[in-house]
């Protein structure tokens, strides 16, 4: 097996993780595949009908340079490969589901009791002390381990053969249990729908082993349902009618008249739900219309209650609490803090330097003085930080404030244990999701009232809904809007270019030479461009404001392809800031990362930065906002390099100095609430590096977000 450079012919075996692009009439195909030795996935392309994500391939053809996507291969010849039972083994005991039992340990455990591993541990356990490390107690730990789970062997076994990874396939144990085997030989596209991680691509492959129709009614069943639960990764709260079946049949490449039947059983079995006295005939699945309805009806409710204080009463804590912090509000600042005082429901927005802070600290320090009890949240564990270094007060994380328990899955706070608090304080409501926003609302005691605080220009929550945006357009809330510009340093520019941006301006640049608090450097060529994000990084800027470039740089790109994608800006990154790790294909000690799940147990939530303290058998250690959290192998899967992210996982945190790749092969991204996104990330600098059109394309697009959501909507019926 060889591999040459550059526009050289290359001959590699890898594993498929992620299928980007399919055109299911000609068989091309974008794939990305991790090839041992290689630090990321490598794009391939071609007609390669028929591979999906989870099997390995064997394939050649010719590496080339592509000017907008970067180094990919052209596959000439493409073969799928069984996964060796060897490695079946490894993967098997490395899963986390043995405990004690790393990829090392796995690997040596193999190496010294081959393929038959497995055979060996159960019948002679103490052959597993041949191996370094393994002692008698912990031999007799394992074996117990394996022992105890003699199907999900089976299950494993099963799932390897259709290239589903070791924790996919425990992933699917732990949501069937003892029944999986069932499942898979039965049901299997009910996995599309129960199990992250499976595509419906892979549950057709097996649904096909076991010969299920194409037209069988469970396929479309299972069809309609995962075009759904897409829509909402995308944001959808639902979709009209027309919409998904259109989706759905070109998911499940059959015609769309075979589809009515399998449409009305869901309805039937209310899986799904059609409204169809609404204009768009929107299609929910049931969950999504549960929440929203409990959203709006406890939206209703809200606005209906009396505020902190009457109207002359609010008027006097204005007065007072402006001599006792010092500050002589504006007009518009005083209108605000009267109304929110004087609401049940209010929602305070503004872009940055407009007083938002300030106001805050006014409210919680008039509700201190009452007497009163205040609550103070975000959706973020750095967010609600923020909020305390604000208020002085505490201020914890909506899962904490709502106390969800992991292993009941649930929150303890609802309509039967409610939250006793005058006014619960939520701050960064713009990153509120429905799921989070409707258990928020149903557990506010019947005495209590909510402030919502957030920008409305930055980008929407990343799950489902509009929900900020959507009460404010409800007419169920006292909106305060600040628009003036209070905070600005002298000569700073970077407060003034994010209100330019909404504006639809251009940002203004400082002259050459001059100190300044945001920049552009421009490069129109990718890959150069990617090479001076990495100088800037690595040595320029630290060198000039005395930076940490790991803690206190962050680069930011608003999508993972391309030069500047944050795949291969966190490999030139890596390589730089990280150089012991070399070409290793997992995390190694050392390594920025971020949580891209919410994890429970773990309390480390989706965004939250860390790094990689050390590896061990039992998975990896990282430090995580002071803590040192210990991984399993199956946990640290939602681990991912983050020494670049993109702009939607930057939500609600904010940066020392925030580096931002931008261009021409992002522009179906680009647009302005992206833009200001990005730029208000940054607290002391921003630099923005790439092509000039593209900027111009992201100030020029002012599209804003579309996504179905009816909220706004049901508050507005429901008022009459």
């Amino acid at each position: 097996m060889s591999e040459s450079g550059h526009h050289g012919q290359v001959s590699l075996r890898g594993r498929v993780i992620r299928i980007t692009f399919a055109n299911p009439e000609n068989g091309y195909t974008v794939a990305k595949v991790q090839v041992p030795g290689r630090a990321g996935p490598l794009a391939v392309v071609g007609r390669m009908p028929g591979i999906s994500e989870g099997m390995e391939i064997a394939f050649a053809g010719r590496e080339i340079l592509h000017p907008k996507f970067g180094l990919q291969v052209e596959a000439e010849q493409i073969q799928a490969q069984a996964p060796s039972d060897a490695e079946g083994v490894r993967r098997y005991l490395a899963s986390g589901l043995v405990k004690g039992v790393g990829p090392k340990l796995a690997e040596a455990i193999v190496e010294a009791l081959g393929v038959e591993a497995l055979e060996v541990i159960l019948h002679d356990p103490q052959r597993l002390r041949q191996v370094p490390g393994i002692g008698r107690k912990k031999a007799a730990v394992i074996a117990q381990a394996v022992a105890d789970h003699g199907e999900l062997r089976e299950v494993m076994v099963f799932l390897q053969g259709h290239g589903v990874p070791a924790s996919t396939a425990l992933r699917i144990w732990r949501q069937y249990g003892a029944g999986t085997l069932g499942v898979l030989q039965t049901e299997p596209h009910r996995l599309a729908q129960d199990v992250r991680g499976i595509g419906l691509a892979t549950a057709d492959r097996i649904a096909q082993s076991i010969g299920l129709a194409a037209d069988h009614p469970t396929r479309l069943q299972a069809g309609l349902l995962y075009s759904l639960s897409q829509a909402s990764e995308e944001g959808h709260v639902y979709l009209p009618y027309e919409e998904l079946m259109e989706a759905a049949a070109r998911q499940l490449r059959v015609e769309r008249g075979l589809l009515g039947p399998a449409f009305a059983r869901l309805h039937n079995d209310r899986r799904l739900v059609l409204e169809s006295d609404r204009p768009d005939q929107p299609v929910y699945l049931t969950g999504f219309q549960v929440l929203e309805e409990r959203a709006a009806q406890a939206l209703v409710a809200l606005s209906g209650r009396p505020g902190l204080l009457p109207p002359e009463r609010a008027e006097k804590a204005l007065a007072w609490v402006s001599q006792a912090l010092g500050f002589a509000p504006s007009p518009s600042q005083r209108t605000a803090l009267v109304g929110l005082l004087t609401a049940g429901l209010g929602v305070l927005t503004g872009g940055p330097g407009t007083g938002k802070t300030t106001l805050v600290k006014a409210l919680v320090t008039v509700v201190q003085r009452m007497g009163l009890h205040v609550l103070l949240a975000a959706p973020t564990g750095r967010a609600a930080k923020r909020l305390a270094e604000v208020s002085g007060l505490e201020a914890m994380t909506l899962h904490r404030l709502l106390e969800y328990s992991p292993k009941e899955n649930r929150f303890q706070r609802g309509p039967e244990n409610p939250l006793g608090a005058d006014l619960v304080l939520v701050d960064e409501s713009s990153m509120l999701d429905l799921w989070l926003a409707a258990h928020l609302l149903e557990a506010l005691g019947p005495e209590t009232r909510l402030l919502l605080v957030g920008d409305a220009d930055q980008l929407p929550s990343v799950g489902p809904g509009l929900v900020f945006r959507q009460v404010m357009d409800s007419g169920a809330a006292r909106v305060a809007r600040l628009t003036e510009i209070h905070r600005q340093a002298q000569g700073g520019l970077l407060v003034a270019n994010a209100h330019r941006i909404l504006l639809g301006e251009m940002p203004l640049l400082p002259p050459p030479g001059q100190m300044a608090d945001f920049f552009f450097l421009e490069e129109p060529d990718p890959a150069k461009a990617a090479e001076l994000v990495r100088d800037l990084v690595v040595t320029r800027l630290p060198a000039r404001f005395n930076l940490d470039p790991v803690q206190e740089i962050q680069v930011l790109a608003p999508m993972h392809r391309g030069q500047l994608g944050c795949a291969h800006l966190n490999q030139l990154l890596r390589a730089a800031l990280n150089p012991r790790a070399g070409q290793a294909e997992n995390l190694a000690p050392g390594d920025k990362v971020m949580q891209v799940r919410n994890n429970y147990e773990l309390d480390a939530f989706n965004g939250d930065l860390g790094l990689v303290a050390g590896l061990e058998d039992e998975g990896c250690r990282v430090l995580m906002g002071g803590r040192e959290l210990t991984y399993t192998p199956a946990e640290a899967d939602d681990l991912t390099l983050a020494y670049a992210v993109t702009v939607h996982k930057s939500q609600g945190s904010e940066y020392p100095v925030v580096v931002l790749a931008l261009g021409q092969e992002h522009f179906v991204m680009l647009n302005r609430p992206l833009l200001y996104t990005a730029v208000t990330r940054g607290k002391r600098l921003v630099v923005v590096v790439g092509h000039p059109a593209a900027l111009a394309q992201a100030v020029r697009n002012a599209q804003p977000v579309r996504r179905y959501a009816g909220l706004d909507q049901r508050v507005r019926k429901m008022h009459g």
